[in-house]
C-alpha cells in the first residue's frame, strides 16, 4: 500500500472516530434538552397548583430559561436552563453508576441543566447531569440528591417539581430550616435615622 492510500485509510479512521464522538455528544445534549422541557412543564404545573393553594407563585419562560418566583413574606426565585455541550462527569454524586471518574470517553458524557438563585449567590445552586441513556441525577440547594429517568411518568416528575417549589417557598418565607440572621458590617445612627435596614442575610441549611 502506497503512502497516499495508507494516509487515506488512517484519515478515514479518524473521521469515523470523530463522527462517533460527535454523535454521542449530540445524544447527551439532546437528552439534557429534552429533560429540561419536561422539567419546565412540571415546574409550571407545580406553580399552577401552588396558585390554586393560595401561594403567590409565577413562572416566566423566555430564551430557553425558566424563571420560577414565589412571594411569601419576601420573594425568592430560581432560574433553570439547559447549557450547551456535553462532557465527562467527575462529580461522584452526579456520576452514572456504569462510569468511572477516570473515564473521559464520550460514551459516558452527560449534558447539564443548571439552576441559579439569588439566595445562593451567582454560581449554580442546582445541577442536573443527564445521560444519553435517559438517566439523570441532581444535587444542590433545592434537592440535595435525587435521580430518575427522562421517561419517568409525569406523576413522578411532577412530584419532584413540587419538592423544588416547596423549597422555594421555604426560601421566601424562611421556613423549613431556612432563616434570616443578623449580618456583620457597620450600621450607624445616621443609617438608622435615614431609615436604612440593618443588614441581614439568608442562612441556608446545610
Amino acid at each position: 500500500m502506497g503512502f497516499e492510500e495508507s494516509a487515506l485509510v488512517r484519515l478515514r479512521r479518524y473521521r469515523d472516530e470523530a463522527d462517533r464522538s460527535l454523535e454521542l455528544i449530540r445524544q447527551a445534549e439532546d437528552a439534557a434538552r429534552g429533560f429540561s422541557g419536561r422539567l419546565f412543564t412540571g415546574l409550571e404545573y407545580a406553580a399552577e397548583l401552588g396558585r390554586q393553594a393560595g401561594l403567590r407563585v409565577e413562572t416566566t419562560h423566555a430564551g430557553g430559561v425558566l424563571d420560577l418566583r414565589a412571594v411569601a413574606g419576601s420573594e425568592a426565585g430560581v432560574s433553570f436552563a439547559p447549557i450547551r455541550g456535553a462532557a465527562a462527569e467527575t462529580d461522584e454524586d452526579l456520576m452514572h453508576e456504569d462510569l468511572s471518574r477516570y473515564s473521559l470517553d464520550p460514551s459516558g458524557y452527560s449534558g447539564r441543566v443548571l439552576g441559579w438563585s439569588g439566595a445562593a449567590g451567582a454560581e449554580p445552586c442546582q445541577t442536573f447531569a443527564v445521560y444519553r441513556d435517559g438517566l439523570w441525577k441532581t444535587k444542590g440547594l433545592f434537592v440535595a440528591k435525587a435521580r430518575g429517568k427522562t421517561d419517568d411518568p409525569d406523576e413522578v416528575l411532577n412530584g419532584f417539581c413540587l419538592r423544588i417549589l416547596g423549597r422555594l417557598v421555604d426560601l421566601a418565607a424562611t421556613t423549613g430550616g431556612v432563616g434570616r440572621c443578623w449580618a456583620g458590617g457597620a450600621y450607624t445612627l445616621s443609617d438608622h435615622l435615614e431609615g436604612k435596614a440593618f443588614p441581614t442575610e439568608t442562612r441556608l441549611p446545610r
